[in-house]
């Protein structure tokens, strides 16, 4: 009953928006599956995470935190999306995933992979100090009715080294610049640090300059605060430390930073969910 009254919420909201928008991305961190979470466990939240997705009807989106079983039950109920991802532990199922969703109604997969935040990007490895193994997802998607193609490339900065942070938003950076050949790039994740960072003056300057969507967003809403720690950080003692990144010249819309507060203290994650509606004639 209360995810049907959740359903019915979102629809009343965003239907005037949704039917102005034409190209929804998002970011979602969903905490990786542990029974130490009590009642926000996966297993007592994941149909509604997929409920919310599905109201929400994202393009194309990137998550964290996600682990294989996870993984498996998202791509088994989220019947209208495709993914590219592999595990960062051994590059194939181990550990977390940080994968790309896209609507496979609309989009072709013309190329992915996953390189390492470190010294060695084409093997599974530490860098700079960092607490995990830590990477970067990208796809290359083509509008098959449009035809046109852009780069969509998710990550998890590391939450311990400041140092692993900056060098690796320096070097997403510097791969995406390769892949991307004039291409559109939009780029999601769980950056583990403010705007007033170095890897944040990295995202926006260094290498190519890209926008934070939610500063450039005609109109921003929402939370302030990103991780919330299952509500016991306040809203406005808290911090935004999930980022859209998007290529200058492309024009939001709206950005939108959900309350992924369900009731009776259960959330969809420890993570508010983070969106951009933009204007694809910009794309």
């Amino acid at each position: 009953m209360k995810r049907i009254l959740l359903l019915l919420a979102l629809f009343a909201v965003l239907t005037p928006s949704m039917q102005a928008r034409t190209f929804r991305i998002m970011t979602f961190n969903i905490r990786l599956a542990t029974s130490s979470d009590g009642i926000n466990a996966w297993d007592y939240r994941k149909a509604d995470v997929v409920q919310y997705l599905n109201a929400m009807k994202p393009d194309v989106f990137g998550m964290q935190e996600v682990k294989s079983g996870q993984l498996k039950y998202l791509a088994d109920t989220l019947k209208a999306y495709a993914y590219a991802g592999v595990g960062r532990d051994d590059g194939k199922d181990g550990g977390e995933y940080g994968p790309v969703f896209y609507r496979k109604d609309r989009y072709q997969l013309m190329g992915s992979g996953t390189f390492w935040l470190s010294e060695t990007p084409e093997e599974p490895s530490f860098g700079w100090n960092a607490a995990c193994r830590r990477i970067c997802t990208w796809a290359l998607l083509q509008d098959k009715k449009s035809g046109n193609s852009f780069i969509f490339a998710n990550t998890h900065l590391d939450h311990v080294s400041e140092q692993a942070r900056t060098n690796g938003a320096e070097l997403i950076k510097k791969r995406l610049s390769r892949l991307a050949n004039n291409l559109p790039v939009l780029i999601t994740g769980d950056f583990n640090c403010t705007d007033q960072s170095q890897a944040y003056q990295n995202m926006i300057t260094r290498i190519f300059p890209m926008n934070d969507a939610y500063k450039v967003a005609k109109k921003a809403s929402g939370m302030h605060t990103s991780y919330h720690a299952w509500g016991t950080i306040p809203d406005d003692k808290g911090e935004k430390i999930d980022f859209i990144f998007i290529t200058p010249g492309i024009k939001v819309k709206r950005a939108h930073v959900w309350n992924s507060l369900i009731g009776e203290g259960r959330y969809l994650s420890d993570h508010h969910p983070h969106y951009a509606d933009l204007d694809a004639k910009t794309l």
